[in-house]
């Protein structure tokens, strides 16, 4: 140590390296609203092709069922398997254990599936979709609506603008801009044509995928990459599939049209209807990739609508529903206001006791370089920025000064009671000295700190997910404070008294030294009392163990209970649910007229709404509020109307 504080520029130069080092990790972290500990659920689809439902699920359902619950190889272990039979196809949700990978979920499933349907029927193999459900990463939303026209048209006229630009988000995983009003082409075929000709829909299904599909024709490699060559088959119209021939198993050729009602429109029995304010809506839907900034990408997003919005035509409106950055900026704008105030306040309070705003800095700056520095070992454990660990960099923000202080102060109280020697090298013993003192306390001090936080780290399951983030960044952050206290505030120290004449006046004296020594002495007379007196003892005892117990009884019991706090938003959902209907416009014209009642009694309270049809006999309504703390009142409110 001696070496270090001698040499000043080498300790700036290290720890100037050190934060930069830190500043740019901290750039490169993923962010998100929430940790990366997560239990992932894959979700795997499969089509039964010719088979109906109950011969499906005994010749291939139960094999399926058992290879993706025995799922436990690298470091993963399935939890639940939830198994569902549709009219035409089966879905699997694998639920993965706690803290799994879900990009390693998504490739073991992936592969295990593979491997699973090798050998069965082509058109079930075609039909096999696998992907992921990302709980913790959030998604962008946005609504576009015109009041005057149809969403067909609005579509007609966006979407060349959007997804071009959309598939050049960087972060994005899945950017698109969604009609729910798109249409289809309709295949109904005629059951009594085709028993009598000996055709099944998988034959048909075959001859219009031959029609339609494109093919693979090679690859090309070009540098380090290859990219595969498609040859996509033209655009196909109702009266080209009515035209198509089929081919019966007696060699019988005929027309599809002449087997089967072949119609474009919308499948009113299964579309989803959405709508801002009462006008049909278009949705902009976009999550990020594995390990993405979803921060960056509604950021990116945001400013595409915004650059593109001078193109759309001026009847196209536009509202945010989902924005994930707006909460990551508020938590960040949180921490950076705490650590603000919390240093402020730890300078004031120095200053107040030490009484020289030189002396002060030289604490204070543990503060954001703690932080700083936190960041290496946050990138290198795999985490994430999100509210949980910039929580725990805003709780370790106060904690962060203590071992300066101690340091400072000791070294302070050898430069007032030893003559201080004017050469450099005595300057040097009584730092040295002074550090030495401290030096294990500090550390001491230091790990009982982080020992309380040490077991949250190493937790499981839904604790990690919790708090694991919070206590490993306090883990981090505090520690990197020792190390800062014992290596820079001595450096800057001696370096501030190497050329002073007097170094005693340069430590400064409290302004309000007079009262505390008053306050001092208070305190030793009246602890001198306290360990005097065994009554003054007892009555203290009896007092504060009859307060825990009115505490415990009659406090803790009214405190609410909830793994994580109530959410601070601006949106109301209001869900909806009936029997009996069939199809979607009929639940659409239900939850209008409730949407109706809402505006008529909260209108003046309400900026605009989003409503949503999921099915024929679901829907949901969200209003957005203009002012957020109105909310309980306003939730109390509607829920009694």
């Amino acid at each position: 140590m001696k070496a270090l504080y001698s040499s000043p520029m080498r300790v700036y130069l290290s720890l100037l390296v050190l934060a930069l080092f830190g500043v740019w990790m901290g750039t490169r972290l993923p962010v998100s609203l929430f940790p990366n500990s997560a239990k992932p659920h894959v979700f795997v689809n499969l089509g039964y092709g010719s088979m109906d439902q109950e011969d499906f699920k005994a010749s291939y359902g139960g094999t399926i069922e058992a290879r993706l619950r025995g799922i436990n190889s690298a470091g993963l272990r399935v939890e639940k398997l939830l198994a569902d039979y549709h009219n035409a196809s089966a879905s699997y949700d694998v639920e993965f254990q706690w803290g799994s990978d879900p990009q390693e979920a998504l490739r073991e499933a992936t592969n295990l599936m593979n491997a699973t349907i090798a050998s069965y029927p082509k058109e079930m193999r075609d039909s096999l979709n696998i992907y992921i459900r990302s709980q913790n990463s959030g998604f962008f939303a946005a609504s576009f609506y015109s009041e005057t026209r149809s969403l067909d048209a609005v579509y007609h006229d966006i979407e060349p603008l959007l997804t071009p630009r959309l598939s050049q988000i960087e972060d994005a995983k899945d950017a698109e801009l969604w009609n729910p009003t798109h249409k289809k082409i309709v295949i109904e075929l005629d059951p009594s044509r085709m028993a009598s000709l000996q055709l099944t829909p998988a034959m048909i299904q075959t001859a219009v995928q031959e029609k339609t599909v494109g093919f693979g024709a090679g690859s090309v490699t070009i540098g380090d990459q290859n990219y595969p060559i498609v040859v996509r088959k033209p655009n196909i119209k109702v009266e080209d599939l009515a035209t198509l021939r089929v081919t019966s198993p007696t060699g019988q050729s005929l027309l599809l049209g002449d087997i089967a009602k072949i119609d474009y429109r919308v499948d009113e029995g299964n579309t989803h209807i959405m709508k801002t304010s009462g006008s049909p809506s278009l949705i902009l839907w976009s999550s990020p990739k594995p390990g993405g900034n979803v921060k960056k990408m509604s950021e990116d997003i945001l400013d595409l609508i915004a650059r593109v919005q001078p193109l759309l035509p001026k009847d196209v409106k536009y509202k945010i529903l989902v924005d994930p950055s707006e909460f990551i900026r508020g938590a960040i704008e949180n921490v950076f206001h705490e650590v603000l105030i919390g240093s402020l306040l730890a300078v004031f309070i120095l200053f107040l006791f030490i009484g020289s705003f030189r002396n002060v800095v030289t604490a204070a700056i543990e503060i954001p370089l703690s932080m700083v520095l936190a960041f290496i070992l946050m990138k290198f454990s795999g985490m994430n920025l999100n509210l949980i660990s910039l929580g725990g960099l805003a709780l370790a923000s106060g904690m962060n000064v203590d071992a300066s202080v101690v340091v400072l102060e000791n070294i302070f109280r050898h430069i007032e009671k030893e003559d201080v020697p004017k050469d450099f090298e005595g300057k040097l013993r009584i730092v040295l000295t002074a550090v030495k003192e401290v030096r294990l306390a500090v550390v001491a001090s230091t790990i009982a700190s982080l020992v309380v936080f040490a077991p949250l780290a190493f937790t499981s399951d839904l604790s990690y997910a919790v708090l694991g983030d919070l206590a490993k960044t306090v883990i981090f952050s505090h520690g990197f404070s020792a190390f800062v206290a014992l290596l820079l505030v001595p450096t800057v120290r001696l370096h501030l008294i190497k050329n002073a004449k007097n170094p005693k006046a340069d430590i400064g004296h409290s302004p309000i030294e007079g009262k505390l020594k008053a306050l001092e002495g208070l305190y030793r007379r009246g602890l001198g009392r306290f360990v005097e007196s065994r009554k003054l003892q007892a009555g203290t005892a009896l007092g504060i163990f009859a307060a825990l117990v009115l505490l415990f009884t009659f406090a803790l019991p009214t405190l609410p209970k909830e793994v994580l706090g109530t959410p601070d938003t601006d949106w109301v959902n209001l869900g909806m649910s009936t029997q009996g209907n069939t199809l979607v416009r009929q639940m659409d014209s239900e939850v209008e007229e409730v949407e109706t009642r809402l505006l008529r009694k909260f209108g003046d309270e309400i900026q605009y709404t989003f409503t949503q049809i999921h099915s024929p006999n679901n829907g949901t309504i969200m209003a957005r509020l203009k002012d957020k703390r109105k909310m309980k009142d306003f939730w109390k409110r509607l829920e009694g109307e």
